[in-house]
């Protein structure tokens, strides 16, 4: 019941936003606008001022990391090979299958939910997985679906690759809020207190503005197209995920409790929207990247209160 009062109001949200641009009570400018306020000036702020105030531990967590990324890559590599050899797709569709399946919301529904969840503590492993998540998965994916391009199509080179993503990286406002309130946080000043009352104030209205333009932008996305590979998808995403994460983490790291936590609501997390913006633009099941999105936001309702259950 704990689990459920808390996923409620959050997925109201979520809903309310659908709605409201379902019905055009707001207009898609309006929506961008609250989208763009949302991450490039609320979760920022949210993110730096507490980061700001915490305090890292001082050995890398190559558990943590292994645990996310390596279940990622296992995931991904699993989807890949179903939708290749079992549902017969291209080698470009079974990459953003994969990618489906691995690549979490991690900013508009992400941040909201573990915060939300389990408080200020949560910070750090959360910083942990954020840092590199950009860099590494949109890397990757750009390298393989470079790979699998028609021979007659222009291919970026891995340098290239490598230069986008870690310009991406850069102009990222919430990796750039990560990095400066560690920073900020490592000088041992405080935030002066007209400042840190701004970025409360932002802070305050950075969860509600992205679950409202989550639901709203999930207007844009169809459901009808590709069933069968967006269940798969859904299926990699919101069951096998989070169990492989679960077990890296708690058995093959023993990584403390609240970091447990963390890394597998991390990954029970739906598919971000950047897979269909990754399959949209190299023309690699589209119609799948677009269902999954529709389909696994819904049906998370369900499993990301089964998992925070078991955690709260």
């Amino acid at each position: 019941m704990e689990a459920a009062a808390l996923v409620l109001p959050i997925f109201l949200v979520i809903g309310f936003g659908f709605i409201a641009a379902r019905f055009t009570l707001v207009s898609d400018e309006g929506i961008n606008g609250i989208d763009k306020f949302a991450f490039t000036f609320a979760l920022p702020a949210l993110l730096f001022r507490a980061l700001a105030n915490t305090e890292l531990p001082t050995a890398l967590p190559w558990g943590l990391w292994i645990s996310y990324y390596g279940s990622v890559l296992i995931v991904w590599a699993l989807g890949g090979l179903l939708s290749l050899y079992v549902l017969r797709r291209s080698a470009g569709d079974s990459v953003i299958v994969g990618f489906g399946g691995g690549f979490s919301n991690t900013v508009m529904l992400g941040i909201p939910i573990i915060l939300t969840a389990y408080g200020a503590e949560s910070e750090v492993p959360l910083f942990f997985i954020l840092a590199f998540h950009g860099l590494t998965i949109f890397t990757i994916a750009t390298f393989l679906l470079e790979s699998t391009r028609p021979r007659d199509g222009k291919r970026l080179g891995v340098a290239a690759i490598v230069r986008q993503s870690l310009m991406g990286m850069v102009k990222n406002p919430v990796i750039v809020a990560l990095g400066c309130g560690i920073a900020f946080g490592q000088t041992g000043f405080a935030i002066p207190v007209p400042l840190d009352t701004t970025l409360e104030m932002f802070g305050r209205s950075g969860i509600p503005c992205a679950l409202f333009a989550l639901g709203a932008t999930l207007t844009r996305y169809e459901l009808k197209k590709s069933i069968g590979t967006a269940s798969l998808i859904a299926v990699l995403k919101l069951v096998v995920h989070p169990l492989v994460v679960f077990g890296l983490a708690t058995y093959v790291f023993a990584l403390p409790p609240l970091w447990i936590k963390v890394t597998t609501t991390m990954a029970a997390m739906p598919t971000g929207v950047f897979a269909y913006v990754l399959a949209n633009r190299y023309g690699a099941a589209p119609g799948a990247a677009s269902s999954a999105v529709v389909l696994v936001t819904a049906l998370s309702m369900i499993t990301v209160t089964i998992v925070l259950n078991i955690f709260i």
